[in-house]
């Protein structure tokens, strides 16, 4: 019996009215001492409420198709093979060479679990001499899972300044004395709706993921910096409203800026890359497409279709439009002296980000390519099991951190 079929959901309907049916007929019937009968009573009672439960749990997840399956339920799929549909347009900007250059257009299979380990392309993001760019000075505090937290209000934005604004990772060799004059390169992080920046390292682990991707030398050191896009709750779908919040200012120019000026990080278009799930990978599409003089390469996994933020929306259709990725890439197609690169991730047992990765190839087959995965419906555990691959294509479109001695 399938976790989403429709006889698990009819015996749980049947077991949902059977349970308080059989709770009248049985309330007076029971024997015992009193306190006997009392927790026997008790039992009943949670007994439908169980029930109850069951049934919600089955019609919201076939509902928003949050476990495709038993197993995936468990926590023990998300994987199935992977068909990597690749874009056809080869990496020219990453073989300039100069400050953030690299010296290999070639591109490796992406190395996921199980796929045997891949090395690094050479190359690097180093300077021999590192001037502090211009930003805004931030402070941060620890934070969990390995991670800096700062409250950050973005001086063009204005957003902000709430508390657990930005999350930021920082890779070991970001500490090594042989990496002392490298700038490395930067993926931002956005969670989906509803969603918080931390869980980028809580729940999906994106920081242990990455460390056991160094270890076995399937990518390359990234400083991982998540965004909250969702501030006071409110999720603007990373757009900039007008009259209203300005939430691209905010992580395209007020975040990057800042990284900029606090870490040893990247400077150059081609070492900063974007990632996120869900409403998350939405954003990471279309602000690759929106700020390509920014942004090199992004990976949406599972991401949305449209915005649908009731804020975009009440902005008219034009401007949801401008703030969809296939509009973007049909409409706005980066031009050869700012190429791009994205990545869909999907599963076939997704059905509602499943058709939206191809219908984004297809407008735009020499960017966009498709991690194409078997198994694994529309949740975390799905995503993170996916880390390692989008770190390995990650680490093939954007510079690469090497030793600087």
């Amino acid at each position: 019996m399938t976790l989403t079929g429709m006889p698990l959901l009819l015996l749980a309907v049947c077991i949902a009215v059977a349970a308080p049916v059989g709770t009248y007929v049985l309330w007076n019937r029971l024997r015992g001492p009193r306190p006997v009968r009392a927790a026997a009573r008790f039992g009943l009672i949670g007994l439908c409420q169980a029930t109850v439960l069951l049934l919600a749990g089955l019609l919201i997840n076939n509902h928003f198709g949050l476990y495709a399956s038993w197993n995936d339920l468990l926590g023990r799929d998300g994987g199935g093979a992977v068909a990597l549909h690749q874009a056809t347009r080869p990496l020219t900007d990453l073989n300039k060479g100069g400050p953030g250059g690299t010296t290999s257009q070639g591109q490796l299979p992406l190395g996921g679990s199980g796929q045997g380990a891949h090395a690094p392309r050479t190359g690097g993001s180093q300077q021999s001499v590192l001037p502090v760019p211009s930003g805004p000075k931030q402070s941060f505090v620890p934070g969990g899972h390995g991670t800096r937290v700062a409250s950050f209000r973005g001086p063009l934005s204005g957003v902000g300044g709430t508390g657990g604004d930005v999350y930021v990772w920082l890779p070991p060799q970001y500490n090594d004395p042989a990496y002392a004059n490298t700038r490395f390169p930067v993926v931002m992080l956005f969670p989906g709706t509803p969603g918080t920046a931390g869980a980028w390292f809580s729940v999906l682990g994106g920081g242990d993921e990455l460390g056991n991707a160094l270890a076995r030398q399937q990518a390359t050191p990234f400083v991982l910096v998540a965004v909250n896009v969702n501030q006071h709750g409110v999720n603007v779908n990373c757009s900039d409203i007008p009259g209203g919040t300005r939430m691209a200012t905010y992580i395209a120019q007020d975040v990057r800026t800042m990284i900029e000026a606090n870490f040893r990080v990247s400077t150059q278009r081609t070492g900063w890359g974007l990632m996120g799930f869900s409403d998350g990978g939405l954003c990471a599409g279309k602000l690759l497409l929106q700020y390509p003089q920014y942004f090199r390469s992004a990976v949406q996994m599972a991401g949305d279709s449209a915005p649908d933020s009731s804020q975009v929306v009440r902005a008219g259709q034009d401007f949801v439009d401008q703030n969809t990725t296939l509009w973007l890439l049909t409409h706005r197609h980066p031009g050869p002296d700012q190429p791009v690169s994205l990545l869909a991730a999907v599963s076939d047992q997704d059905p509602d980000s499943l058709p939206v990765a191809f219908q984004l190839q297809a407008a735009a087959p020499d960017i966009v390519s498709v991690s194409e995965h078997a198994r694994g419906a529309h949740n975390t555990a799905v995503w993170r099991s996916w880390l390692p691959e989008m770190y390995a294509w990650l680490s093939q479109h954007l510079d690469r951190a090497t030793p600087s001695s």
